[in-house]
């Protein structure tokens, strides 16, 4: 062993000044918090215990809530199956008249479904838009990861879109004038 590790230290003198210390102000300030938060401390443990009631309670509630099991007479239960049966056979009946109806128009349509040349073009203009902004976003990431670059290839692509269906909406207008 190293001949400085048997050497003991003298802590009386720090004891003694620790003691001495008078009553200040700041004493009696340190000794009401002290009080406080031993008050603060009664107060934490027995809402905790609180807590523990509550929540034991709660699942012992829970737990007996699963057990309960409803009883339903057979003639309620005879009558909801006929119930539901009736309502399923209903519904039933409406989709079978809206396929007949809508098969009915499509072979008046020549097996063909008509949408007006606005909504062919606001999609086609909407196809471009995304593909461009799909391309854009590649070269963007490919360029610059998380830039200023990406949001301006956004907002270029929306603006497109935007205007492309406005002039869409536009020359639909004008060819149905000169109708």
């Amino acid at each position: 062993m190293k001949p400085n590790m048997k050497k003991k230290f003298d802590f009386s003198a720090e004891m003694s000044e620790a003691e001495s210390i008078k009553a200040t102000p700041k004493n009696e300030y340190l000794k009401e918090e002290k009080r406080l938060l031993d008050v603060n401390v009664k107060e934490l443990a027995s809402l905790n215990d609180n807590v523990y009631k509550l929540r034991t309670e709660v699942e012992n509630l829970s737990g007996s809530i699963h057990e309960c099991k409803p009883i339903i007479s057979k003639e309620m239960q005879k009558l909801a199956v006929e119930f539901g049966a009736t309502l399923l056979c209903n519904f039933l009946s409406q989709i079978e008249s809206k396929c007949k109806e809508a098969e009915r128009r499509m072979k008046k349509a020549d097996n063909a479904i008509h949408i007006p040349a606005t909504a062919f073009y606001i999609t086609i203009i909407i196809l471009v838009a995304l593909s461009s902004f799909f391309a854009s976003i590649i070269i963007a990431n490919a360029e610059v990861m998380h830039s200023a670059l990406i949001w301006k290839a956004a907002i270029g692509c929306i603006l497109m879109a935007a205007l492309g269906i406005g002039i869409a909406v536009a020359i639909q207008k004008f060819l149905d004038r000169r109708k």
